[in-house]
């Protein structure tokens, strides 16, 4: 019996440790997305922010809304099983865009009629999103990592949910990036 005790104090010690690394994995790997989206965002004007390679295809700026509208749907909706801040802080009115969408798998025709809101609120409430996200992954405790989050779904435990933002947040800026790199080439 006091093996068994000492195994299983092993073992849940040893899930608080893991669930602070990939806590600490995550938050690391945010900050660096974010760095990188800060930078590729920089020097950029609203003109080249606006812009998209050709008809039916996404503009950094878009694609910055629907990356925010992605964290905050994954953390607050899913996760956190609460309204988006989307709506509970007014951003839609703010932003001007249209509710209970986030960009996915729009048509050439809703890509041209998307209103172009402004870049600095967009910034703002993508800030505020990340700041939910960060928040969420702070508070984060071991066992709730396995926790199923939405039943059926492929992404259907915290932690892939997590680890699927991560890396579409990634994959976003990296879109961004490269966008920026075809306005403004290569930098010095």
């Amino acid at each position: 019996m006091e093996r068994s005790l000492c195994a299983i104090t092993v073992f849940v010690i040893t899930c608080y440790n893991n669930c602070m690394d990939i806590k600490q994995v995550l938050i690391n790997s945010l900050d660096e997305s974010q760095a990188y989206l800060t930078k590729a965002l920089s020097e950029l004007t609203e003109e080249d922010i606006t812009w998209s390679p050709k008809a039916g295809s996404n503009s950094i700026l878009f694609i910055l809304w629907h990356l925010a509208r992605v964290e905050d749907g994954w953390v607050n909706r899913v996760l956190l099983r609460s309204q988006e801040i989307y709506e509970s802080e007014g951003w839609q009115e703010k932003l001007g865009t249209p509710a209970k969408e986030s960009g996915f798998q729009y048509t050439a025709e809703q890509l041209q009629s998307w209103p172009v809101p402004q870049v600095d609120i967009l910034q703002r409430y993508a800030t505020a999103a990340r700041q939910e996200t960060m928040a969420f992954i702070s508070s984060l405790d071991a066992r709730k990592l396995s926790e199923v989050a939405r039943p059926g779904h492929k992404y259907d435990t915290v932690e892939a949910i997590l680890s699927h933002l991560v890396t579409e947040i990634a994959l976003h800026v990296g879109q961004i990036d490269y966008l920026r790199g075809m306005i403004q080439g290569l930098r010095p």
